[in-house]
């Protein structure tokens, strides 16, 4: 494993389609200016190759400051929780479907810390069962925080439960470190179709 946290390249090139997407092509190059993003930017990153985090999370807060100064309309939170979505969709069709057993909410969930170890080399995701259609879901370690990773999580677990067929009514970040907690506890609800 690494020394230095990385994730999947996978992840950074479904965010940056996107922002790409969502806000244009110029918008993706201004936000890859911003900031020193060498290892991402200018270069075509294989779905395998690693990517540091920080990079990453550099990548997320460069969007972060983009959206509040070109586009104050859209709301950071909603933005990131979409691009979690589009993230977890685009990344599970094209090279994760196999770690998906659909209509199966439950399997899923236990699986969760394998996908979580499949993309990053640091850190972990421990999934809880608190009932029948809700579980607690705990993200520690992270070795570069962000509030927009916060929310992207938020938008890739609707996703992955969408995925599942739950019709998901709660995914809610309730305790986070960049307010001072240990680790970030999320909480899922969902009905099974």
């Amino acid at each position: 494993m690494p020394k230095e946290p990385r994730i999947k390249a996978s992840l950074v090139n479904s965010a940056m389609l996107f922002v790409s997407r969502s806000l244009g092509e110029p918008a993706l190059q201004t936000i890859l200016k911003s900031f020193d993003s060498r290892e991402i930017a200018g270069k075509r990153l294989l779905p395998s190759d690693w990517v540091s985090e920080v990079a990453y999370r550099d990548f997320l807060v460069a969007t972060a400051k983009y959206l509040s100064s070109s586009a104050p309309t859209r709301k950071p939170r909603e933005f990131f929780f979409e691009m979690g979505r589009f993230t977890a969709t685009d990344g599970i069709n094209k090279y994760y479907r196999s770690l998906i057993r659909m209509f199966d909410t439950r399997f899923m969930l236990t699986r969760s810390p394998l996908l979580w170890g499949v993309m990053h080399t640091h850190g972990y995701l421990k999934v809880e069962p608190v009932g029948k259609n809700v579980a607690t879901v705990y993200i520690g370690d992270l070795p570069a925080p962000c509030k927009e990773f916060c929310y992207t999580m938020e938008g890739y677990m609707y996703a992955v439960a969408e995925l599942t067929k739950a019709r998901v009514t709660r995914i809610e970040e309730v305790e986070c470190v960049m307010d001072g907690a240990k680790r970030c506890k999320y909480v899922g609800e969902w009905k099974q179709e």
